[in-house]
């Protein structure tokens, strides 16, 4: 049935007349008891009744700002543009009125020009201020809508066409300031078979998952997956995992989850922190794919997991390593669902000089990514040429098929760097780096993070491994490594969090040298400048990745909240 339609309104209100008993989604108001729990009809006819009231003041093919927590409220206002015809542009609302948590919301209101800011009724008073303090949300109507009017009469909507623009996903802004990717409803259909594709997906299966529903692996991968394929999902909000990682297993134990996944950091956090002694009824057998995506797939931090919880019946065959990014809608390339990890061992010297040579014994772990997904291609490009390489040569990743997005919107220049025709065919620069191997894709990183010392390339994800696992008073997962211009040519900067507890208890000028100690040992390069930053400064996406580029700038601006720091030149000073 999912192949069958143009858009997810049609395929859900046919859901809705099919299996109008089935449950959809259910929601965890703390993360542990139970909340709102929607069955198919259900979800059909709160989607409809929104989209009535949208449609009452904005005309299809405007754009609706989202900003919800993670929640039923979230879920509805989605749904409700689709319906309507609307563009939905999902985000979060701020923490706070501060400029370092409106920046973003801020950029988004002027280039997206919503016509509707969509919200729940607690964040109308809060977000008075920020509408008078955005001259382009001026005059934009906000609206409630997490409360359902009652008795709501169902409009009689057509659904969209697919290719029609159903969503803005912005960019996280690792590398650059957020852009507005252009989905259509056909882009969106295609992701969801690439996903139903490479997981393995079923009307049986139960989706678990905190992951925050504005970025794109919760919402295209959590959210509109289980729909997709009318399995149900269970779903709670980031906060609640980050207070107390064990609710995710909990979660998956207690729901019998199949499928539930988050990238490297939530496992590594689990693996730390939880303590197996006090869960002794988690049972995680049912847990068949363990996907992981959206930053450095860390062989060391999914065996760790694995280990962990084996005694609770995971299986380390759930692990599924996978790659993908907003400018595909979400996935690009995963393995066989059961299979497990694929891991490869490869000179370090040699892929810091942009070569694959295997090194089984001793040799730097590499987790494979699999290969494209249904209907679409992936391939390795010489970055300034274009040209195709053959296996084992690192190049730019670059993918084409139906999931490939429309475009950026209202820039049409990053559209076409970004979007090139070549060959016939219209494909997507990722910006990443990697190579093929025994037909799977590895990412080595990204191409803008690159630092280059002395013509060696040096990835920012291997020295902040190195960093973390010498110096553990550095917040993990919180340590950024860039490069820095000092008198002409490239040098190594890093920049790590430290908690207030840590910190009363360490000499800074100590921790300064063991950070450089740990890269000239590892890496053969010194490092220029260390920084030590306060607790929850460092520059991070609204998905929790490293900012390298933004720490770069923020340190030439002299706007990061430094504790300490050490130069190995002491006339170095930002901007120079």
């Amino acid at each position: 049935m999912p192949g069958a339609h143009d858009s997810i309104v049609a395929l859900l209100t046919e859901r809705a007349a099919r299996h109008p008993e089935r449950l959809a989604l259910r929601f965890l108001a703390d993360g542990e008891q139970p909340g709102e729990a929607w069955s198919y009809l259900q979800l059909h006819q709160q989607a409809l009744a929104l989209a009535g009231r949208l449609r009452q003041r904005a005309d299809a093919g405007q754009r609706a700002f989202l900003l919800y927590p993670n929640g039923p409220a979230y879920v509805r206002a989605l749904l409700g543009c689709f319906y309507a015809g609307i563009v939905a542009v999902p985000a979060f609302p701020p923490r706070s009125l501060g400029a370092q948590h409106v920046q973003r919301i801020i950029g988004i209101a002027r280039d997206a020009q919503p016509a509707l800011l969509l919200t729940e009724q607690a964040l109308v008073q809060p977000l008075a201020a920020l509408k008078a303090a955005v001259p382009s949300l001026a005059q934009v109507e906000v609206l409630a809508t997490d409360r359902p009017e009652p008795g709501a009469s169902l409009p009689q909507l057509p659904a969209p066409r697919g290719s029609a623009l159903a969503m803005l996903q912005y960019t996280s802004g690792s590398t650059a300031t957020p852009k507005g990717v252009m989905l259509s409803h056909a882009n969106l259909l295609a992701n969801q078979r690439a996903i139903q594709s490479a997981f393995g997906m079923s009307e049986a299966d139960v989706v678990v998952s905190w992951l925050p529903l504005f970025h794109d692996m919760g919402l295209i991968g959590t959210l509109l997956q289980p729909l997709f394929c009318g399995a149900s999902a269970v779903l709670f909000a980031p906060q609640h995992f980050m207070e107390r990682p064990q609710r995710w297993l909990e979660a998956v134990s207690r729901f019998g989850g199949t499928v539930s996944g988050a990238p490297d950091f939530a496992y590594r956090l689990c693996a730390e922190r939880v303590d197996l002694t006090q869960l002794p009824e988690l049972n995680l057998r049912s847990w068949r794919l363990a996907f992981c995506g959206a930053e450095p797939v860390r062989y060391e931090t999914l065996q760790a997991f694995s280990r962990k919880f084996a005694p609770a019946g995971f299986e380390p065959a759930a692990l599924y390593p996978c790659y993908g990014l907003a400018e595909a809608t979400l996935i690009v390339s995963g393995g066989k669902p059961g299979a497990g990890l694929h891991v490869a061992r490869f000179d370090a010297g040699a892929l810091a000089e942009n070569r694959v040579v295997a090194a089984p014994e001793g040799g730097r772990p590499l987790v494979g990514c699999g290969s494209a997904r249904f209907e679409h291609e992936v391939c390795i490009m010489e970055p300034a040429s274009g040209a195709r390489l053959p296996s084992g040569e690192i190049g730019e990743i670059w993918t084409s098929g139906p999931s490939v997005a429309q475009g950026y919107w209202q820039s049409a220049e990053a559209t076409l760097a970004t979007f090139p025709e070549h060959q016939g065919k219209r494909w997507l620069r990722t910006g990443d780096l990697g190579f093929e191997h025994q037909g799977e894709l590895f990412v080595t990183g990204r191409q803008k993070d690159l630092i280059i010392v002395r013509g060696q390339n040096l990835y920012p994800q291997d020295i902040e491994r190195s960093v973390e696992e010498s110096v553990p008073v550095l917040r993990k997962g919180r340590t950024a490594a860039f490069s820095i211009e000092l008198d002409g040519r490239e040098g190594i900067a890093v920049a790590g969090e430290v908690s207030p507890r840590v910190q009363q208890l360490i000499e800074p000028a100590a921790v300064c040298r063991a950070v450089s100690e740990a890269v000239a040992r590892t890496h053969g390069e010194p490092v220029e400048l260390v920084l030590l930053l306060r607790a929850g400064t460092l520059p991070i996406t609204s998905s929790g990745k490293l900012q390298r580029a933004a720490t770069r700038a923020a340190w030439r601006q002299g706007t990061l909240d430094v504790i300490a720091s050490h130069s190995r030149e002491p006339a170095t000073s930002p901007g120079s």
